[in-house]
């Protein structure tokens, strides 16, 4: 398969996955809260100015966007591949300055239409695209001199010396690590957005290991599908729930990491 092809199938699976992923993902939000709070994390690790002009791509049904509204007052366009996450966030969302459009990530000219913003952001989505440099090349020109583009990554689980607890966790299931967690890595990610911004800077947020959260996290649709490709949701979601039971002994020095990475576009570029 050429990468087109590779590409586009990915699309095709992301979309097709978060379709079927809306109602779990409101009722995980409504019992963790937890993509405001990393939409809240991210903006001030980064310093988001109030009232600032926000490009929010892979918005989902629009958490992100309306926690930057509400705590920020910035506008915020999002943009997701799954029209059903974008008509539902146009319910979730109804409020002047948030405007939600289903868009290709790699493909934003069609769907910024010229408009500028002060920052571009991935809220836990910019491992889903497969290619990372074309999204992060969109993203930049979209942008106002000065602005910056962030994102907030798939999380690692570490336990003392950062043991990888994903894997052992897979080893205590007798169940092979998936090829393919993230279509994208970090470094990856961080490679594409050093090549396009400045002052590159990172940042963190730990949690404790939080077995519940996991279960409920990875038992939505689009993220058990990352675990266990190939199986039906119902397989998936019962291994997912076996999996992070397997880490109940590890709970007292393991946790759950999210990193961010920043960027600035150069006023030379």
């Amino acid at each position: 398969m050429n990468a087109e092809a590779f590409n586009t199938k990915v699309k095709r699976n992301v979309a097709h996955n978060f379709d079927q992923s809306i109602r779990l993902y409101r009722e995980f939000e409504d019992k963790h809260g937890f993509f405001e709070a990393l939409t809240l994390k991210m903006a001030k690790a980064i310093g988001v100015e109030e009232h600032a002009s926000v490009l929010d791509i892979g918005c989902g049904y629009g958490v992100s966007a309306r926690a930057l509204r509400d705590r920020l007052g910035c506008r915020v366009l999002g943009v997701d591949l799954s029209p059903e996450m974008i008509a539902a966030g146009r319910s979730y969302c109804q409020k002047d300055g948030i405007d939600l459009c289903v868009g290709d990530g790699e493909n934003l000219s069609s769907v910024v239409e010229g408009r500028s913003f002060t920052y571009a952001l991935y809220n836990a989505s910019i491992f889903i695209f497969p290619d990372v440099s074309k999204t992060i090349a969109e993203s930049h020109q979209c942008l106002l001199d000065g602005g910056k583009i962030a994102f907030s990554f798939y999380p690692q689980l570490l336990g003392e010396d950062d043991a990888d607890l994903f894997a052992l966790a897979f080893e205590r299931l007798g169940e092979p690590l998936p090829r393919f967690r993230v279509i994208t890595g970090y470094a990856k990610a961080c490679e594409a957005l050093e090549s396009r911004c400045v002052d590159i800077r990172h940042h963190r947020w730990t949690r404790p290991l939080d077995i519940e959260f996991l279960q409920d996290f990875f038992s939505i649709p689009a993220q058990s599908a990352s675990l266990f490709p190939g199986k039906d949701y119902e397989a998936r979601r019962e291994l997912a729930t076996r999996l992070f039971g397997t880490l109940d002994d590890r709970t007292e020095t393991g946790r759950i990491v999210w990193r961010m990475a920043e960027g600035t576009k150069s006023t030379a570029n």
